[in-house]
């Protein structure tokens, strides 16, 4: 008898390990939880006939989003963590104090760490000015928007246990310091909603709600001064129908509907785009009784926006595709109105993967190309469009010291050269640098570039480097037609 109980109790053990794999046969999960994506059954063999030599790992990554009950066994796991330890049980969700859910990548916003430094975020300033330079020349106009993370307008909700170094520079104090003093046209939605007591975010979404996105529907549109419907003489519809994205995430099986508001901005328009969810990444409306037409990047934090811009606009488009293609959008869309609206959290971007457009030409009478320096240069073809050269090199300890823009001058094949203003870039190893995309099509009979790396003073532009590089391209780039 000794024996038998502890052979019950492994046999009973095994058992119960063996049901998620087992009951992938009769139940398993389908549907990814909260913002997965889908993974499908990896195959032995590739499509060109190789062996997926990464089948081991494709095979446990599927099986980690695919075994039996995995929902429950998620949300059982949350329950537990959160309601006895107060924490979350994903490293991707905070567990805050009455039922409330934070994203955890706003967790350097909200401690002051990794913020930017001063110059990177005049490298964004910088970056949004060449965009809102290239989009007036479009005849269109321009207008930047920032939605604050939900722990920085309501913090009184996060866990004790995470330090708050108030002192310390943050990303937006910074950034709407430098806009400020700039000449790019922002919205800050940072003044506009804490101005206002009411709670407008999800408790267990990490976005503003129905609410909130009309608040800032109304400041960016009155910041571009277009008149817009306020919504102010509807009958609002009080729903509790709204399921958070970390809702989803943390309790992938226990939905917690939240009071969201409708104003009925959703039957003003049509979708010209196949629409199934204003998650999607392209979406196109109509509207027959509004005029003008909006291209506007947003991401996750424009999903709730679009109803109320669709509705304000004769033709809009609404894209989260990143980075933005301008020069192609502005080119076939022909939009009157540009907007960019970014989550506080994704504020490097603009830095990391900046708008893709050639860089804008700058005239100038003379300039000082004498130097000896070498400065070490990439320039291949764009692994985003085989439309454009992507040139690139690092910030040294010159460049660094000075306050001018980086230029290019480059040689053509003819010995004519062009000088380009350049993007500050941040490089994913976060080292500082500048990119410049360069039209193909000017230099598709060429196998190497002549440039020159070029500063400003008050002397005018004065080349502090220069070199002859290879142009990489793809196997299949030389029989491109530009």
């Amino acid at each position: 008898m000794r024996k038998i109980g502890p052979l019950v109790f492994i046999t009973a053990c095994l058992a119960v390990c063996l049901v998620p794999s087992l009951g992938m046969i009769a139940k398993p999960t389908t549907q990814p939880v909260g913002n997965e994506q889908s993974l499908d059954l990896p195959r032995a063999m590739e499509e060109d006939g190789v062996f997926n030599a990464n089948i081991l790992s494709d095979l446990g990554k599927y099986f980690e989003q695919h075994f039996a009950f995995r929902p429950d066994i998620i949300t059982a796991d949350a329950v537990i963590q959160s309601s006895i330890f107060g924490v979350s049980n994903l490293d991707s969700v905070v567990a805050g104090t009455d039922g409330w859910l934070y994203y955890a990548s706003t967790l350097d916003d909200y401690q002051g760490r990794n913020a930017l430094s001063k110059e990177q975020i005049d490298g964004i300033v910088h970056n949004l000015a060449l965009v809102q330079q290239r989009t007036e020349e479009h005849g269109a106009q321009f207008l930047f928007a920032v939605a604050p993370n939900k722990n920085t307008l309501y913090p009184e909700h996060m866990p004790s246990y995470y330090r708050v170094d108030e002192s310390a520079d943050r990303n937006r104090t910074l950034l709407n310091a430098a806009l400020a003093d700039s000449s790019v046209a922002y919205c800050n939605l940072f003044d506009v909603f804490e101005g206002h007591d009411e709670t407008l975010y999800f408790s267990r979404d990490s976005h503003w709600n129905n609410k909130g996105a009309l608040l800032a529907y109304h400041a960016v549109l009155s910041e571009l001064e277009k008149p817009h419907d306020d919504y102010a003489d509807v009958r609002v519809e009080e729903r509790e129908d709204f399921v958070g994205d970390l809702n989803k995430m943390m309790y992938p099986s226990i939905g917690h509907p939240e009071l969201n508001y409708y104003y009925g901005a959703e039957g003003a328009y049509q979708y010209v785009t196949e629409t199934a969810s204003v998650e999607e990444p392209f979406i196109r409306t109509e509207n027959g009784d509004a005029r003008d037409s909006l291209f506007m990047y947003r991401d996750s934090f424009g999903n709730l926006l679009l109803p109320f811009f669709a509705s304000a606009f004769g033709d809009a488009i609404f894209s989260k595709s990143f980075p933005v293609m301008l020069d192609i959008s502005l080119g076939q869309y022909q939009p009157d109105d540009v907007v960019f609206v970014i989550a506080e959290r994704n504020i490097g971007w603009f830095l990391t993967q900046p708008p893709i457009m050639r860089a804008p030409i700058v005239e100038a009478e003379s300039i000082d190309l004498v130097t000896t320096k070498s400065f070490d240069l990439t320039v291949k073809m764009s692994e985003n469009s085989p439309l454009y050269l992507e040139v690139t090199g690092l910030v040294d300890e010159e460049l660094g010291e000075g306050s001018s823009p980086v230029y290019l001058y480059v040689r053509d094949d003819e010995g004519y050269g062009t000088l380009y203003e350049c993007y500050d870039f941040l490089t994913d190893q976060r080292e500082d640098a500048f990119i410049a995309y360069l039209d193909a099509g000017d230099y598709e009979d060429l196998s190497t570039l002549s440039i020159s790396v070029v500063v400003r003073d008050s002397a005018g532009f004065k080349a502090v480097g220069s070199n002859t590089v290879n142009i990489e391209r793809n196997c299949d780039d030389k029989n491109y037609e530009y």
